[in-house]
Order: C-alpha cells, then sequence, then structure tokens
C-alpha cells in the first residue's frame, strides 16, 4: 500500500528528472566559453543543484549523482549485479540477509578512506526515511551492522529480489564520505559538499548556468583523461543541437539532454559528428484510464492495440531510432521474452471489428479520447501523438491531443487523473519491471492504481515480488506480463534506443552502467 508521502517523492524524483523552468532557457542562451583544449562541454537540460547534491536526496541531475557518488553494486547486461564498490556479498538462505565485502583501496575525493563506518553512515543517512519507503530497501530494512573494517551486514524484514537492482540506482542509496555533513560523520547533519568516490567532483557552480567538474584525484579506478567537464544547462532540444553543431558543446544526449529525432539525422551524415546509440531498457507506452467507462471493455482496449502501426512509428516517423514495441517492457529488460509479451499486430480491420462489437460506430456512436502528453522531457511525443490521432481516426476514433506543462502533466497522472489516455514511459535499468510495475499497476491504499485499476494484476505483482530465484521469478513474470496482454493493460508504442552524440574530436567514448549514467566521463579524452 502506498502513502501518500510516496506520490509526493515521485513527483519530486520526475520534477528534478525532467522538466526546466524559463530562467534557464534564458541562462542557456549565454554560452560559456573555456578555451583550455582537455576541457569538455557537455549539455544538461536542467541544472545540475549541485549545491545540494546529497546522495540520500532527490535534489539534482539524476546524471549529477552518477558522475560524483558509486552504488555498492552495479547493473549489467540483462540485469546481471556486478562488483563496484563492494567487491562481493552474500544473501542468507531466507534471503533476509546481506553481506557486502567492501573495497580496500577505495578513498573519497576529500581523501578520507571509503570503509564499513562510511558506508554505514551513507545508508544511517536514508534508513528509515519516509521520502524513500516507495523503494524496498528502505522499506523494509530493519538493521545495518559492521561485521570489521570492510564488512557489512544488512537485515531486512521480509525477501525481495528488488534489493540488489534498487542499489544500483543513481539515488538516493549511494554512498557518501561523512565529511559532506556538518557535523562530520552525523546521518542528520546537514549537507555542506557532494564529497564521493567517483571519478569526478564539483569544482565550481553557477545555478542555472553551468557546473564544473575536475578528476577526483583519489580516485580507485581509472583516471580521468581530461581536466575538466563544464556541464551547461541548454533546456531547449533544438538550442543543444545548434549548440553542438557550433562547437560551443562537445556532447549531448542520454536522458540529460536528448537531442530531437528530427535533428539526428543532420549529424549521422556529417563526420564531424558521431552517433552513438544502443537499446535502452525503457519503452514509450500509452496508459489507459479504465476508470472511464470505455476503457473498461477488453474490446476497446485490444482495438486500440490493433488500431496503431508501430512498425511505420518506429522505422519512418522516428527514423529507426528504437523498435516497435510488444509488450510494455523491452527484452532488454529482464524476465521479458516473445512469450509473455508478443504484442499485437497492426491490424486495421480487426480494430474497427472490435470497436462495433463494443458498440462503437464511426457516424451514431463515435469512441471520443483524450490524449494527454508532453514534449519538455521528449520532444519527439508530438510527433508520437499526432500519428496515434491519425490511426485511431482511420479506426473511427476521434482523439484529441492536450500537451501540458511538464509539472501539470505529471500531476495528472499521479493525482487528478483527467485523462483517457496518456503517453508515458516505463523507469530503466534495474526499477524494471518490479519497481514500475508497483508503482503504476499495484493497488494504494485509495483503492484504486495510478495506470490501471484490476485487483488479479495487483496480486500478481504482489506475488512476483516475493520470488527468490531466478527460476519463480521468470514463473511469476509470465504471468504477470501475459496477463497485461491477454487485458490490453496498456498500449505499448516504442523502445527508444539510447543515443547520444558527440563530436568526432571527442574520444574514448564508452557507455556508463544505466541510463542515468550515460557517459563513462573518466574515459573521455580529446584529440590532440
Amino acid at each position: 500500500m502506498k502513502s501518500k508521502g510516496y506520490y509526493f517523492v515521485l513527483m519530486a524524483f520526475i520534477l528534478f528528472f525532467t522538466g526546466a523552468c524559463s530562467e534557464k532557457e534564458n541562462a542557456a542562451e549565454e554560452p560559456a566559453l573555456h578555451e583550455d583544449s582537455q576541457t569538455v562541454q557537455v549539455a544538461i537540460a536542467t541544472d545540475t543543484g549541485a549545491d545540494k547534491l546529497d546522495a540520500a536526496s532527490y535534489d539534482g541531475a539524476m546524471s549529477a549523482y552518477t558522475a560524483i557518488y558509486e552504488p555498492l553494486v552495479e547493473y549489467g547486461p540483462k540485469g546481471d549485479i556486478q562488483p563496484a564498490l563492494a567487491q562481493a556479498w552474500e544473501l542468507s538462505e531466507d534471503g533476509k540477509q546481506y553481506t557486502f565485502y567492501l573495497r580496500e583501496d577505495v578513498y573519497f575525493s576529500d581523501g578520507s578512506k571509503m570503509d564499513s563506518d562510511a558506508v554505514l553512515f551513507s545508508i544511517n543517512r536514508w534508513k528509515g526515511k519516509q521520502e524513500h519507503d516507495w523503494l524496498k530497501t528502505v522499506s523494509t530494512l530493519q538493521t545495518v551492522e559492521k561485521i570489521d573494517d570492510y564488512t557489512i551486514k544488512l537485515t531486512f524484514s521480509e525477501p525481495s529480489a528488488d534489493i540488489l537492482n534498487e542499489l544500483t540506482a543513481a539515488r538516493p542509496l549511494r554512498i557518501m564520505s561523512p565529511n559532506a555533513v556538518e557535523p562530520a560523520g552525523d546521518p542528520d547533519g546537514e549537507f555542506v559538499n557532494a564529497i564521493g568516490t567517483g571519478p569526478f567532483q564539483i569544482d565550481d557552480y553557477l545555478k542555472d548556468k553551468e557546473t564544473t567538474f575536475i578528476p577526483n584525484p583519489n580516485y580507485w579506478g581509472e583516471k580521468a583523461q581530461i581536466e575538466k567537464m563544464v556541464w551547461r544547462v541548454i533546456p531547449d532540444p533544438e538550442t543543444r543541437s545548434l549548440a553542438l553543431q557550433e562547437g560551443s558543446i562537445q556532447l549531448a544526449g542520454g536522458e540529460m539532454s536528448k537531442i530531437p529525432y528530427q535533428a539526428l539525422r543532420t549529424f549521422k551524415d556529417d563526420d564531424q559528428f558521431k552517433v552513438e546509440s544502443k537499446p535502452g531498457t525503457m519503452s514509450y507506452f500509452l496508459v489507459m484510464n479504465n476508470g472511464r467507462e470505455p476503457l473498461q471493455d477488453v474490446k476497446v482496449r485490444q482495438a486500440l492495440n490493433f488500431a496503431i502501426d508501430k512498425e511505420s512509428l518506429a522505422n519512418e516517423l522516428l527514423d529507426k531510432n528504437g523498435n516497435a514495441a510488444k509488450g510494455l517492457f523491452a527484452e532488454t529488460v529482464p524476465f521479458v521474452n516473445e512469450q509473455n509479451s508478443p504484442g499485437y499486430a497492426y491490424d486495421l480491420d480487426k480494430a474497427k471489428e472490435l470497436l462495433r462489437e463494443a458498440g462503437y460506430g464511426e457516424d451514431d456512436n463515435q469512441l471520443k479520447l483524450k490524449l494527454v502528453l508532453q514534449t519538455e522531457e521528449f520532444p519527439e511525443w508530438k510527433q508520437i501523438a499526432e500519428m496515434i490521432q491519425s490511426d485511431f481516426n482511420q479506426a473511427g476514433i476521434e482523439v484529441t491531443l492536450d500537451s501540458m506543462e511538464s509539472a501539470a502533466y505529471y500531476d495528472n497522472l499521479w493525482e487528478k487523473q483527467d485523462y483517457d489516455l496518456f503517453i508515458y514511459r516505463t523507469y530503466a535499468d534495474g526499477l524494471n519491471p518490479q519497481g514500475f510495475l508497483d508503482a503504476l499497476f499495484t493497488i494504494n491504499e485509495q483503492g484504486t492504481g495510478v495506470g490501471f485499476t484490476d485487483p488479479t494484476l495487483s496480486e500478481h505483482i504482489h506475488e512476483a515480488a516475493k520470488a527468490l530465484s531466478d527460476e519463480d521469478r521468470q514463473a511469476a513474470y509470465n504471468t504477470v506480463l501475459s496477463y497485461m496482454h491477454d487485458n490490453a493493460v496498456t498500449v505499448p508504442l516504442f523502445y527508444p534506443n539510447e543515443i547520444v552524440v558527440r563530436d568526432a574530436g571527442l574520444e574514448g567514448f564508452g557507455w556508463g552502467a544505466i541510463s542515468d549514467h550515460p557517459v563513462r566521463w573518466n574515459k573521455l579524452k580529446k584529440e590532440n
């Protein structure tokens, strides 16, 4: 059951992840100049919040956390959990105790040691906080104890296979120096500076304009190849594209600063740029408000799935910068496969037939729906919504588009629910599939689900959360995802690639572990 606090936390999480205010737009019109040949300039859509970048908070840009702070464990391909600050770990037979064995060669950027005491400080800073209780790691953590200088044990009230996944996220569970607060070492102390073990540290910060990062001199991994990174706030996607073309920035993309799909072809055709692309773990889809009478009929929901030409959407409209969706989640997400997520093929005649069976005709009783979207975070959603509107019109469905500002958009989803259809996106990486399913499709204390209200589906999701072995989890997610397909709970649309555009003179590019860590910043180097 989710508390009201859950809603406010997610709102904070999403708002800091997405929108940019008009002040930032004005600030971005004044590009800073940095002549240093080993300074790399990067576009970011929103202010980093560097002055309040507490590892146990939601107060800054996601990618800024991952440049400075590191997790105990790291997310790998298809959900494989890999060592990070913890070089190894053990799970008790009952699934309630995790023992982490820490690396012994790690120092924070201020020179202090990363050891059990530092990890306990970080954990105690987020432990028991209501704003974090949407995470299983927080809501079920009972005790944390120091076994020795480099070993800690966490005991939970119930087993959950999501613990390790949640620890990989950009925030709020990463490791921070006890010296980052005053008084030092006090878990309830006031945040002062962002001090982590990551490859970079903050050197200078101009709110709503830019943040300058310099290498962490004590970094335990591969040392940074550049002298500085300057992240410039450029809220407008078109302006980011122009800044790349003019050379005032050398890198943009990922969730931190998306480049419009219309502009990507220009960069792909220009030898002065490199477009890096790979399949991601996020997906775009339509939420269907089954509190509205027409969408309570499974035939109507199935008709909407059959009515959209997803192949044309992916290959023509979005220029093959991803793949046509089948199920809610892409097969890059653990436990998702063709059997449990077969999707609905484009079949306009079938869509019309199902609508007639549901009692809707093109003239006398036309189905009319409102589709809500926003373009601040995802500029391509306008094109997608217009194509959906056109496809639905061919099926005899009238769709009105309602484009909202970011804050109003999220308030509509999580609180007001004044829509029939709502274009949205899943989470990415370790928060899929369970974290996203919990957030949108389980029944809350008001007796409804945020994205769909179905007690049977909610129970299936709760059961999946209890499964621990890979075999049991696969069986549980087969049940959940097959149920969602059979009952047409969503309209999957598109699996976007993760895309970064860089100047061809910027070398050493490597993908980060998660979408909020889009680039291995320490590997970048500028051509001499």
